[in-house]
């Protein structure tokens, strides 16, 4: 075959959205060994948007305008750093080429060259940093040895990205979750380059006339376990939960709060004029963070992605469009790969449109990567202490003002965390990882990934007393400093189990000679049922101290003043 048309181009679309959707509890196992598990997902609500637009376009002609479409329906639906990457993959360069009705194997690989620029631009990934570009590169290469017909040309791809997947598993990571597993990374394929491979071989199948087998991969003995004993969860359909969730806490909370048209966003109903916004955001399946955080003194809004996904650019433009009241938006998330892709993006945009936003991202994690390389750290439950200044500064400051204090807080914020049992992504019946009963993880994330190393199981004390001193050398604390606390549970733990570990954390701050201006307790950044807690710490000057002891209100994080 050395042309395709419009409808055939098609059909092998539908094959590629048909081999992904299969697939998904397949790529969610391989994300889940060495990420959050929700890769699956993402690539299957993008290929379920892909099939719409396929089926919507029954009258088009130009095959560039169909893989542009097609494109920008991934982004729209998958979020995090997959939507980005993905859709850039299929996108290529479709918009700046001429339209056309043919396509020929020629066309097609400059199609998917042009693509691997695209997604190299904009995640900066190469070859041996286990992602997605181990298996786009070898089949882009490969293509352009063989473009004789589209059974050579796919054939090649199929094969070669195949040979770059499995090349994965030697690799330490360099983005996403993995990267802060380090050596724990190795042995492990990377599950987007597992995506890719799949779409090469269902590209391949339908030009050979083929029907490759659909991989599968054998359980553990501790993931059938996982399966007999899977957590219930009450829902509908799985692709509806953050719809239908937001829906319920309108219901309840809609005098103060509303949704923002067409996107997964809410914004206060009242935003005095000339007041810089403060909009939070990441994936749900952190509740109450970061939706349930609108209120008095702390967001003004929240973008919110799917499961442990960050929100695409245009939930993030019209949620800021929505809140903004002239003096622009402050943009507070967690620095994980897919937030800072879409958050940057959504940036660019707005200024385009003369609204001028400032990014904070929070990197309070410890663990998760050394000092010297502090921007690699990801965000967790120090969120919290973060949005109660950033909220309290911004109700007062201008946007620049109210960066600086926010940016000083986040340079003065110290966490860690630890867990015990993991999450299940709602629509998947096995945990995100298993642990044997006399072992735990230490240094983990809020979505569901496995931390830096994995433990014996330790009581109470010798948990807070491990984190607290890591804490304390981390942010070289010394007798006097004055420290705000939270005792974070990751959605399982009982409050029981985070007072006792405050308890055993109050005892070491006052060995320490800390001052402890205030100590919080709950469980405000879940990641769904996971079982474990971690441990933050402010330490704060008098400026830090005033924003702080402002009192705020929202649904589910209210505080009164604090006094001395």
């Amino acid at each position: 075959m050395n042309q395709m048309d419009y409808q055939s181009l098609k059909n092998m679309l539908y094959a590629c959205a048909d081999k992904i959707i299969r697939n998904e509890l397949y790529l969610a196992k391989i994300d889940g060994a060495i990420g959050d598990g929700d890769h699956g997902i993402g690539m299957k609500n993008g290929m379920i948007a892909v099939r719409k637009v396929l089926d919507q376009e029954s009258d088009g002609s130009d095959i560039y305008a169909l893989f542009s479409k097609t494109g920008q329906a991934m982004e729209n639906t998958m979020g995090g750093a997959s939507g980005m990457i993905f859709s850039s993959m299929f996108s290529g360069n479709a918009k700046n080429q001429p339209p056309a009705s043919c396509l020929s194997p020629e066309m097609l690989y400059e199609h998917f060259r042009s693509g691997l620029e695209s997604v190299q631009r904009i995640g900066h990934a190469k070859e041996g940093d286990k992602t997605m570009v181990d298996a786009l590169a070898p089949a882009v290469r490969a293509m352009s040895e063989h473009m004789g017909s589209f059974e050579e040309l796919l054939k090649a791809a199929k094969k070669a990205s195949l040979e770059g997947l499995e090349k994965t598993k030697e690799y330490v990571a360099k983005y996403g979750r993995a990267k802060n597993l380090g050596e724990r990374a190795k042995g492990h394929q990377d599950a987007g380059a597992t995506s890719v491979w799949l779409l090469f071989t269902a590209m391949a199948d339908f030009v050979t006339g083929n029907e490759t087998p659909d991989p599968v991969i054998e359980k553990k003995e501790e993931a059938v376990r996982a399966d007999v004993e899977s957590k219930k969860k009450i829902i509908n359909r799985p692709e509806d939960v953050v719809k239908e969730e937001s829906e319920g806490f309108l219901y309840a909370y809609g005098k103060s709060i509303k949704a923002v048209p067409g996107v997964n966003g809410l914004v206060k109903k009242v935003i005095p004029e000339g007041k810089t916004a403060l909009l939070v955001g990441g994936g749900s399946g952190h509740e109450p963070m970061f939706g349930f955080f609108i209120g008095e003194n702390l967001a003004d809004c929240a973008a919110n992605g799917n499961v442990f996904a960050a929100p695409h650019p245009e939930t993030i433009c019209k949620v800021s469009e929505a809140a903004d009241r002239g003096a622009g938006v402050l943009f507070l998330y967690g620095n994980y790969t897919g937030d800072n892709l879409n958050f940057d993006k959504a940036a660019e945009i707005l200024a385009a449109k003369g609204i001028q936003t400032k990014t904070v991202r929070v990197w309070d994690d410890i663990a998760s990567a050394p000092a010297e390389r502090i921007t690699d750290r990801r965000g967790i439950a120090g969120d919290v202490l973060m949005i109660k200044i950033a909220g309290a500064a911004c109700s007062e400051l201008s946007l620049e003002e109210a960066f600086r204090v926010t940016e000083k807080a986040r340079d003065n914020l110290y966490s860690i965390g630890i867990g015990l049992e993991g999450a299940t992504i709602p629509g998947q019946k096995e945990p995100i990882f298993t642990l044997p009963e006399d072992e735990m993880e230490y240094g983990l994330g809020i979505h569901g990934e496995p931390g830096i190393k994995r433990i014996k199981m330790q009581s109470a004390d010798e948990i807070c007393t491990s984190l607290f001193s890591r804490i304390v050398e981390e942010g070289n604390l010394k007798k006097g400093d004055v420290i705000c606390t939270y005792v974070n549970g990751l959605g399982s733990t009982t409050l029981m189990e985070l007072m006792i570990l405050n308890r055993k954390l109050a005892m070491l701050c006052e060995e320490a000679g800390l001052v402890v201006h205030d100590m919080d307790v709950n469980s405000l950044v879940t990641t769904m049922e996971m079982a474990g807690a971690s441990i933050s710490v402010l330490k704060i000057d008098d400026e830090l101290k005033k924003y702080y002891d402002m009192p705020c209100s929202s649904p589910y994080y209210t505080k009164s003043r604090i006094s001395d």
